[in-house]
């Protein structure tokens, strides 16, 4: 069986390799992320508010902030917005597919309570920050309101990512759940490529796809042992 590297940060990707090997899929955790929080700046807007919420990592760094926020909470469905109920807070209103998606549901809300004049906050990484999908979603936001992005956490390569990534066997499938697990995967330039590419998030499949024609993206409502034991089955 042609084992799984699981690129989440070192932490999450040992949790899900057991998880994983429990169900019976050959899994190895490759940590390409390491998240370094940021001081986040109070946000409060003068009218209605809506913060946007696209990562369990975002939700992680805000939360103190967010314990005194009386706007919307808008949530990608259905990891942010259950690490949003695990911090002790209900999202407003929750969406799934990627930040596009979340954005879209936003503007069907606000349209719908009929508010003048809205705001909206999203904190993100340094990596979201320049995606072309997350542009996206802030455009359409802003056709109704001033947006303000601030860059609460970065994500950088943990030590010894090269090194690990030099080491991959000779055949190895890779999961993504993040673009910049992608990113640094990408940088610590693999002497190999993988045989199959599966991805959590519709930002994480579009950087994947730009490298990994194969990539495809996978359902987060789904048990992931599930998944990607399907991808094997195709595969052969």
């Amino acid at each position: 069986m042609t084992p799984w590297a699981i690129t989440r940060a070192a932490a999450d990707a040992a949790e899900q390799c057991e998880a994983l090997q429990k169900a019976g899929v050959s899994a190895f955790a490759l940590p390409c992320v390491e998240r370094v929080l940021r001081p986040v700046a109070e946000w409060r807007p003068d009218g209605y508010g809506v913060v946007l919420l696209t990562s369990a990592a975002a939700v992680s760094a805000v939360r103190s902030t967010l314990s005194t926020f009386s706007g919307a909470l808008a949530a990608l469905s259905p990891h942010t917005s259950a690490a949003l109920r695990a911090s002790g807070l209900s999202p407003t209103l929750e969406a799934e597919g990627g930040a596009v998606a979340l954005a879209q549901a936003v503007v069907a809300h606000v349209k719908q309570l009929g508010v003048p004049a809205p705001a909206f906050w999203y904190p993100t990484s340094d990596v979201g920050h320049r995606a072309e999908e997350q542009t996206a979603a802030v455009a359409l936001l802003e056709l109704l309101g001033p947006v303000t992005r601030q860059v609460v956490y970065e994500t950088r390569a943990p030590e010894g990512l090269a090194e690990a990534v030099s080491r991959l066997p000779q055949r190895f499938h890779l999961f993504f759940a993040s673009p910049s697990a992608v990113e640094h995967f990408l940088a610590a330039r693999a002497p190999r490529a993988p045989e199959r590419v599966a991805c959590w998030g519709h930002s994480t499949f579009l950087a994947a796809r730009a490298h990994f024609p194969m990539a495809v993206e996978v359902e987060r409502h789904r048990p992931l042992a599930a998944s990607l034991a399907e991808q094997e089955q195709h595969h052969v």
